[in-house]
């Protein structure tokens, strides 16, 4: 069947496009709207189909077209427009490619086999970088799906996670001071924290769960420490608290009121 959820990004799609229907899979509308892998999408007014639903992610893996037009995720690879220019695009590519080699080997060595890749893309407009998997792999919605299901074992889910490529923004300011960085050979560890929160970044603004959560935090604040010049991360002394003031002594003539109360029955 068709998937249900059928809102789109623009109407403005040019007969070029419409050789595929360009999808998304994701939790909720206000997910995919949000997604960076929309901002080229956006950019070009390309229409692209929400898949909101858990079935579709079943539905769409025994769908590959529609109509005659081929189903494309924007979120895996080998994504394209058509209206490109091939020799144009082939030529620039490969300058980038020359020119940032030395970060993205850099980072594949770091990251190991959190990533099977490190490539410059094209895909993305102001995100500096983004995660994305095979044209036959799960992707992150359905890993998210795969999770929340009851009894799902985490051996059998460590099988079934896709093969992730990290994909960098060439264009993007982070992108080009971290390759300076590594250009200078400062493999320290404020470019290490650096380089692994791109990646936390990347997974979690892709849908993914992030690789290391306590990973994560620690070095969050190693960079917060570095960001404010926190010499050191010992603990503080603990606050003072100040004496209270001593109550003051009753007077020695005050009248006492048993005395008092004594002296007016006599009188009566």
């Amino acid at each position: 069947r068709p998937p249900r959820s059928t809102q789109g990004v623009s109407s403005a799609a040019s007969d070029v496009y419409k050789r595929q229907i360009y999808y998304i899979a994701g939790e909720n509308v206000e997910a995919v709207e949000n997604s960076p892998f929309l901002e080229k999408c956006k950019a070009k007014g390309v229409e692209v189909l929400y898949m909101v639903d858990p079935i579709d992610e079943y539905a769409i893996q025994h769908v590959t077209e529609f109509d005659g037009k081929k189903l494309q995720s924007v979120t895996k690879e080998g994504l394209k427009f058509g209206d490109e220019d091939e020799a144009l695009e082939a030529k620039r590519t490969k300058l980038y490619k020359e020119t940032f080699k030395p970060l993205t080997d850099y980072l594949k060595a770091l990251y190991g086999d959190a990533v099977v890749k490190v490539a410059v893309s094209r895909r993305v407009e102001t995100t500096p970088t983004v995660i994305v998997t095979s044209q036959y792999g799960n992707s992150a919605n359905m890993e998210r799906i795969m999770r929340a299901q009851a009894f799902s074992e985490k051996q059998a889910m460590g099988q079934m996670s896709s093969q992730k490529t990290m994909e960098i923004n060439p264009r993007h300011p982070i992108i080009a001071k971290l390759k300076e960085l590594v250009a200078a050979e400062k493999d320290d560890e404020y470019t290490s924290d650096l380089s692994w929160l791109l990646l936390d970044n990347a997974l979690m603004q892709s849908g993914f769960e992030a690789s290391d959560v306590a990973a994560f935090s620690e070095r969050a604040l190693r960079i917060l420490k570095s960001g404010l010049s926190v010499e050191s991360m010992d603990l503080l002394p603990e606050i003072e608290v100040p004496d209270e003031p001593e109550e003051e002594e009753e007077e020695e003539d005050a009248v006492d009121l048993d005395d008092f109360e004594d002296a007016g029955e006599g009188e009566l």
